[in-house]
């Protein structure tokens, strides 16, 4: 399409803004654009997708743009920009106008890219072996032994067919002249995939039609080849891969449970993994199974206490020796960041010919290492139109270098101190020419098209049949910055990437792989222990915090006398009493508790909430809600995902101030209590009834047990007015008032209310209900100890639940009427240490691999070799 010829049509530029835009639409000057050429005239590979556009009704381009920024937040898809003057995390940020590579140039592109992954793989095994790179004065010495990746433990490990490097990045430009740069390589453990992956995925649900008009080519394809290789590496059928990740703390830990969840491969910290007899191992609840892959997203120096950084705390101890005895595949191997340094950039070329006999098919943007003395003489006496960078410092798509300075920004004084610390250091600092990058459109926030610098970060894989380039990536663009940085900038937009193919595209889904090589499973095995430790106390904190939404929600009813609530004063000291004694409320209430007025009340109940001195309060709570299932999240639905989020929104909202009505305080807390209420739903409907929901589940039962003995307790054994307000707050509080009203019609008794609460396996609160659900959880978990005998957890179940069935509810309730309540209290209080050491006993059993072996049922003697 020629855009003279669009900007002449009325027809075409009325039907929607981009058609307008499209025929507005012009280069930089000096910039080469990759979706005009100097003409104007649209290039031929953009042109179905700029016909498309012109031909979109804006109310379907403004449809599709809504959608993609919602489902970005409804994946709570972020990333840390850490710019010099910013460290907060930034929502991604996604421009619906793809950008397109066409077959000849991705072919182009993969066939230098192979040869480059080809070449650093071939560094490596050098560098980590003969070392004849060094000796024949190929690199110098101290590039190598200078740079903080290389690691000593590393040299001799021979990884599995010689392949050092499985997956490989490239951060790549296009210069004035169409030439594309190699702005970087990143070999340790790239990032960036698990976006683009991202990007594809909220694209083609936002513009469906256009994906498909368009034959994109998959990306699918290419993490089949790539994981079959991988998993053939292990020679073993039934591999257990891991995706080794530092943690939820840091910046990617979004992109390692997508990728982890995508690939089929289990999410994996340090602290899951152990080593025993040079093998590797995953401690799952079941005991520990063998790893035979691990795919690497933590930086080698943190990987390995013992024989790299002894400070780790995200490392498995052992590791390197495990790898030494070729016992487990790694991916990439250790030590493979060494080839990461840009100041290894000036030297491909001769690298290229030393090795390979020929020349690099793709350039390295010039570069200049100062540990040369010419070279240092170069950088410094052209610093006006350098970019100097340190070397030894960490920088990735997400987080960059600390010193990176352009040159021509620096005034004089600035210039003689960077002059002066080059000079002293050298071997720290590399110089690089600034390339005038390509644009590319992008759909700014204004409703209009620019031309902005475009970057591509691109990803190479190992396969069975040598190394392969995805077929996409993550294009990424910045209206305000004239040059490159190689790490994600906060005003940074990114970009799908397509490559239309010419033929048909291969329909294939990493679904179908899972489907092909695994037999038919209906359990969840190989859960670790801390994912199951999580799960455990999101169960625990979700039952927490409807527990105390409730107890909130009954207070603020009997404070505005909604739901034919009394305003008896004995109610609400009772209830702050509940809230201190439960840990929710400061303690110094409980001295000031019937001198309050509804005023103070109120004042007391948003540091309940909000307070940052109740350290069980709301905030507190939901807070932890929100953080343990971000540490599981690649074991919840969407949906459920999307309740948690809401939840916390929703708390966040509730905050009580001196003023706000009651009635307010009362539909928040309604509020919360129908999205836990929605969560409890979709962990019942969703959850396959495998070993993850049995911990939530187990967890959520004990946090209600423990509740209900505690609350019994405090309401009808401490008091004198232990019967009438009392027992109907119990009733209100364990969410049966309801139920007791349908079965019994009458005023409640004490005896009716504890056999309703205590003893009726039918009522679905009740504390023999929630034995009883603790049983079956039980039952249905790996054994803790071989052989007949009980193990802790088992016993203690068993003693709480023959106490409870064997309670007489009449001749308690003739005790408390009579004054009788110390026998009552020390029989709860006993059912609550019992509960208390029944966690106990499931953490220690479940969750501490305190020994090197468990008996895992039918699995313990495969488990174990």
């Amino acid at each position: 399409m020629d855009m003279k010829r669009a900007e002449e049509d009325p027809d075409t530029s009325a039907r929607t803004p981009l058609a307008a835009e499209i025929a507005r639409y012009r280069p930089r000057p000096d910039h080469r654009d990759e979706m005009v050429d100097a003409d104007g005239t649209i290039r031929p590979h953009w042109r179905h997708l700029a016909d498309h556009l012109c031909h979109m009704p804006e109310e379907d381009w403004r449809s599709a743009n809504d959608s993609a920024e919602r489902l970005l937040v409804d994946d709570s898809v972020i990333h840390l920009a850490r710019d010099e003057e910013d460290a907060t995390p930034h929502p991604w940020r996604l421009d619906l106008v793809p950008y397109l590579l066409s077959m000849e140039e991705w072919a182009e592109l993969e066939r230098g890219l192979v040869q480059r992954a080809t070449l650093l793989n071939a560094v490596l095994a050098d560098l980590y072996g003969q070392r004849k790179l060094l000796s024949n004065g190929v690199l110098p010495p101290a590039l190598i032994y200078g740079n903080p990746e290389f690691h000593r433990a590393c040299h001799g490990i021979e990884p599995p067919r010689g392949t050092h490097l499985h997956f490989v990045a490239f951060d790549l430009a296009r210069g004035q002249d169409g030439q594309w740069w190699v702005l970087s390589d990143r070999t340790q453990a790239p990032s960036g995939v698990g976006y683009a992956l991202e990007n594809r995925i909220v694209t083609s649900r936002c513009l469906p039609d256009l994906v498909s008009a368009a034959n994109v080519q998959r990306l699918a394809t290419f993490f089949r080849l790539m994981s079959e290789h991988l998993i053939g590496l292990t020679r073993r059928d039934d591999a257990l891969a891991v995706v080794l990740t530092p943690g939820a703390a840091r910046e990617n830990y979004f992109e390692h449970a997508y990728l982890a969840r995508y690939l089929g491969f289990t999410l994996a910290e340090g602290g899951d993994l152990t080593v025993r007899d040079d093998r590797l191992y995953l401690k799952t609840v079941e005991g520990l199974r063998p790893v035979d892959l691990v795919f690497r997203r933590t930086s080698t120096r943190w990987c390995d206490p013992l024989e790299l950084r002894t400070d780790s705390k995200i490392g498995v101890p052992g590791l390197a020796q495990v790898a030494r005895s070729g016992n487990v595949v790694i991916a990439n191997a250790l030590g493979s960041g060494l080839v990461e340094t840009d100041a290894l950039l000036g030297f491909i070329a001769p690298l290229c010919r030393s090795i390979l006999g020929e020349d690099p098919l793709i350039p390295s943007v010039p570069t200049w290492w100062c540990g040369q003395q010419s070279a240092k003489d170069h950088v410094i006496g052209n610093m006006e139109r350098m970019i100097i960078r340190r070397t030894v410092d960490d920088h990735t798509l997400l987080s960059p270098g600390r010193d990176t300075t352009v040159g021509a920004e620096l005034d004089e004084r600035r210039r003689a101190a960077l002059i002066e610390r080059v000079s002293a250091k050298g071997h720290e600092f590399i110089g690089q020419e600034p390339l005038t990058v390509s644009t590319a459109p992008y759909w700014g926030p204004d409703g209009k098209l620019h031309a902005a610098p475009l970057t591509l970060r691109v990803y190479v894989a190992a396969t069975r049949q040598g190394y392969r380039l995805m077929p996409g990536g993550l294009a990424r663009v910045n209206a305000d910055r004239p040059y490159p940085a190689p790490w994600l900038k906060s005003g940074d937009v990114t970009k799908d990437t397509w490559v239309p193919w010419d033929g048909a595209v291969e329909q294939y889904s990493m679904l179908e792989q899972s489907r092909r090589q695994q037999g038919l499973r209906r359990s969840d095995d190989g859960l670790p222990s801390r994912v199951a430790d999580d799960l455990y106390w999101l169960g625990r904190y979700a039952e927490r915090a409807e527990r105390l939404v409730r107890l909130l929600r009954s207070l603020v009813d009997r404070l505005s006398g909604d739901k034919g609530a009394g305003t008896d004063p004995r109610d609400v000291a009772r209830m702050l009493s509940l809230l201190v004694a439960h840990g929710h409320a400061p303690a110094d209430l409980a001295e000031r508790i019937n001198t309050l007025s509804p005023r103070a009340v109120e004042r007391e109940l948003a540091r309940i909430v909000s307070g940052d001195d109740a350290q069980d309060g709301l905030d507190a709570i939901v807070g932890n809600v929100r953080r343990i299932a971000d540490l599981v999240r690649e074991r919840l639905s969407v949906d459920t995902w999307r309740i948690i989020e809401d939840l916390t929104q929703a708390e966040r909202s509730a905050r009580f101030r001196h003023g706000v009505e009651t009635s307010d305080a009362g539909r928040m807390l309604d509020g919360l209590v129908l999205r836990l209420a929605a969560f409890n739903g979709m962990v019942m409907e969703n959850m396959t009834r495998g070993l993850s929901w049995r911990f939530l589940d187990l967890g959520r039962r004990i946090e209600r047990a423990r509740g209900l003995t505690r609350l019994t307790r405090d309401l009808l054994t401490q008091r004198e007015d232990s019967t009438g307000a009392a027992i109907e707050l119990l009733l209100e509080l364990a969410d049966s008032s309801i139920t007791y009203r349908t079965r019994y019609r009458l005023s409640p008794t004490l005896a009716t209310v504890l056999d309703l609460l205590l003893m009726d396996e039918t009522n679905p609160r009740s504390l023999m209900r929630q034995i009883e659900s603790i049983e079956e959880h039980l039952q249905h978990l790996p054994r803790i100890t071989a052989g007949p005998a009980l193990d802790t957890a088992r016993r203690v179940v068993l003693e709480v639940a023959t106490e409870v069935r064997l309670l007489d509810v009449t001749k308690i309730a003739d005790g408390v009427a009579t004054g009788a309540r110390g026998s009552f209290h020390r029989t709860l209080t006993g059912l609550e240490d019992h509960l208390g050491a029944l966690s106990e006993a499931v953490t220690r059993g479940y969750f501490v691999h305190a020994a090197a072996k468990r008996a895992a049922g039918p699995r313990a003697s495969g488990s174990e070799t």
